[in-house]
């Protein structure tokens, strides 16, 4: 009887003791923090989440960029197609311009998405002192919308008056784009940025260049004839790609026969923050009546610094 009820006992301590554990391990399990399913886990070491969904779309609006264009491969022209001025209506070029008198800066935008449309966003307009490198000053901002690729609201236009500083000059004008998203926002900037001269034996032209960089430039200068060609007619052919790149390159526009160009200093070298004055002599040929741009694009050891569009016009 004695070994009976010791063993009941001993029974009853064991399965409490299992009971026990069991509660234990199940409380222990209950605080642990289950780990995350596989599709919430992050797949870099950062706080942002990527995006990646077919309803995701991105706009790309655009405008005329010399910067853009030369890093393609492509000539540009300072004379800007997507930037005109006006005087009351009437269209005026930016060579005209008289002191202290307000004009309507147009500017041009495109949407190069199929997709996604611009809303509202920001154009900011500023001018600087004819020439290369030198810092805008800010004039004023508007807002547009641009419909996409193709459709009947682009491309859009947005108009900002100015007027003109007080003192007589050549200013250059500048036109940024401001997305609060782009997919390429390296063609956000477009330049208006020429002079005119009558032609006198040779025509002499004359713009500031500036070193806007922290460090010593050496600079160097290269000349084409680069003009924005009439678009060819739409015959049903298909386009020829290489055809059409090679219309648009700087070494298809030489400077014409018969021209000469002389620009001094060369080579200038220039500490930060420092500018000289450049002349160019143009001298055309024998004979020449017309009109005659020639684009004079500066260049440094990094690459592109900026560049003018000179046009010397000779009245038969």
């Amino acid at each position: 009887m004695f070994w009976s009820g010791l063993a009941s006992l001993l029974r009853t301590i064991l399965y409490g003791w299992i009971i026990a554990l069991w509660r234990f391990l199940k409380l222990l399990c209950q605080r642990r923090p289950k780990p995350p399913k596989p599709w919430h886990r992050p797949t870099a070491d950062t706080t942002c989440v990527p995006i990646d969904h077919p309803a995701f779309v991105r706009p790309d609006p655009l405008i005329y960029s010399q910067r853009y264009l030369l890093a393609q491969g492509l000539a540009v022209t300072y004379d800007n197609p997507d930037i005109t001025l006006s005087k009351a209506g009437v269209p005026i070029s930016s060579n005209d311009l008289e002191p202290a008198t307000t004009y309507e800066v147009t500017a041009r935008i495109w949407n190069n998405s199929l997709e996604a449309p611009v809303v509202a966003m920001p154009v900011h307009l500023s001018f600087l002192d004819f020439g290369v490198g030198n810092e805008p000053i800010p004039i004023a901002s508007g807002k547009v919308d641009v419909g996409v690729k193709g459709s009947s609201s682009q491309p859009a236009f947005v108009t900002i008056p100015w007027t003109t500083p007080p003192t007589t000059g050549h200013y250059c004008l500048s036109v940024l784009l401001d997305p609060a998203d782009d997919t390429e926002r390296l063609n956000n900037l477009g330049q208006e940025n020429t002079n005119v001269s009558a032609a006198h034996s040779p025509a002499v032209f004359e713009f500031t260049l500036h070193n806007n960089t922290r460090l010593v430039r050496k600079y160097h200068f290269e000349v084409d004839a680069y003009q924005i060609p009439p678009l060819p007619k739409c015959n049903g052919a298909k386009p020829n790609a290489a055809a059409a790149i090679k219309r648009h390159q700087r070494e298809s526009h030489p400077i014409p026969p018969g021209f000469t160009v002389q620009i001094e200093p060369p080579m200038p070298t220039l500490d930060p923050g420092a500018s000289i004055m450049i002349t160019v002599n143009i001298e055309p040929s024998a004979g020449f009546v017309g009109r005659q741009p020639l684009n004079i694009n500066a260049f440094h050891e990094q690459g592109f610094a900026g560049g003018v569009t000179l046009i010397t016009i000779k009245e038969p």
